[in-house]
């Protein structure tokens, strides 16, 4: 009878062979993993050979600027012009103090006229009337004053022998205190008629010119009603309208030129309103001109020259770059020491003092001459190593 019973294994043997299959497969992954560092160390020093070989790109061009070199000032003179008006140094409007009809009216707009010169005159003959009346009046008071008078001494002298009393006396004295009285009322109606007769006639109470011509002969006009405007000639006034910050310049102001028509005239500071316009919230400044000439009503031009007692710099509008809590910066150059001929961009505040169509009066952290860029400040920022293509000085 066959054996059907299964074969004993050698278990010593198996284990030797699962260790012997170990060991190969560490060692072949071993080999790998040398094998690839191998690959990797040789391949990084031929990328390393080839980097070498290639040529790297030059390096970027430094950004060319111009540069602008300026000194600084003690102060600047600041030139300002203002327009106002010549006026005369009076403007009158004449009227009659009277009613009436206008009886004679010599003169017409632009005629000359002098001082005392009568203008114009009222119809007098109602006035005149009643001067003749009142002299009549006093005629005949006068001749019952001589009545009176003889009366008077005739009762003194009967009340001394004894023919009169003493109240026929005291009668005729003061019979006689009345006419003269009476007397006295007249002549001061005389002297108001007078006056009257004196307010009909418009006198130009100085030398000029008739600017407007109100009323004509034949004209009734009432108290008060403007017949004529006479300007004053001769030394005329110049208006104007100035800054209320000038109001302190003393030496600006009384230095001041004015122009008219192309042409110059001196004129001297009379003073300065005190108050503002409420239109134009300037103060009026007074001038009074130099010259005889006719030019009032006429626009002029005052020239000022005040001055800005700080020391400063005077640098374009373009230089300007916005800074920071309302200061301005500007760009600064400064030669740089690691490389020859090329400048570093540094950066300094500035407030503006002036400023004017073109430059700005500036002062702020820079002292001495500074050297900065005028414009195409964008281009560039702080700290930026830069080359020069212009350079020049303050006025050049």
């Amino acid at each position: 009878m066959s054996d059907t019973s299964m074969p004993k294994t050698d278990t010593r043997g198996s284990w030797f062979g699962r260790a012997l299959r170990r060991t190969v497969t560490v060692t072949g992954t071993a080999g790998v993993f040398v094998l690839a560092g191998g690959l990797v160390v040789g391949g990084g020093g031929i990328l390393a050979e080839r980097a070498d070989a290639v040529i790297g790109p030059d390096p970027a061009p430094l950004t060319a600027v111009s540069a602008l070199t300026i000194e600084p000032q003690q102060s600047l003179v600041v030139a300002r012009q203002f327009q106002g008006q010549v006026e005369p140094a009076q403007t009158v409007n004449l009227a009659f103090q009277q009613a009436g009809e206008i009886e004679l009216l010599e003169v017409d707009e632009g005629d000359r006229v002098e001082a005392g010169q009568v203008l114009a005159r009222l119809d007098t003959r109602i006035l005149d009337a009643e001067r003749t009346r009142l002299e009549a009046s006093r005629r005949a008071v006068e001749a019952q004053v001589e009545l009176a008078q003889v009366t008077t001494d005739r009762q003194s002298a009967l009340q001394e022998r004894g023919f009169a009393s003493q109240q026929q006396l005291d009668s005729a004295r003061f019979n006689l205190a009345d006419l003269e009285a009476r007397i006295a009322e007249i002549d001061a109606s005389i002297t108001r008629i007078d006056v009257q007769l004196s307010q009909t006639e418009l006198v130009a109470p100085f030398a000029g010119t008739i600017a407007t011509r109100l009323a004509d002969e034949g004209q009734v006009v009432a108290v008060g009603q403007a017949i004529v405007d006479v300007l004053q000639e001769g030394a005329p006034m110049f208006r104007v309208g100035i800054d209320p910050s000038l109001a302190s310049e003393t030496a600006a102001l009384n230095g001041a030129q004015i122009t008219i028509n192309g042409r110059d005239y001196d004129a001297r500071f009379v003073g300065l309103r005190p108050d503002l316009d409420p239109q134009t919230r300037t103060r009026t400044a007074l001038y009074a001109l130099e010259t005889d000439e006719p030019v009032y009503l006429q626009a002029g031009t005052l020239a000022l020259a005040p001055s800005i007692d700080q020391a400063g710099y005077t640098v374009p509008l373009s230089a300007l770059r916005d800074g920071v809590r309302g200061l301005w910066t500007v760009l600064s150059l400064t030669p740089d020491e690691a490389q020859e001929a090329t400048y570093r961009v540094g950066t300094e505040a500035v407030e503006v003092l002036h400023l004017d169509a073109e430059t700005a009066f500036v002062t702020g952290t820079m002292d001495g001459p500074l050297t900065l860029i005028p414009a195409g400040t964008h281009r560039v920022v702080p700290g930026e190593r830069v080359r020069l293509i212009t350079q020049t000085g303050a006025g050049e």
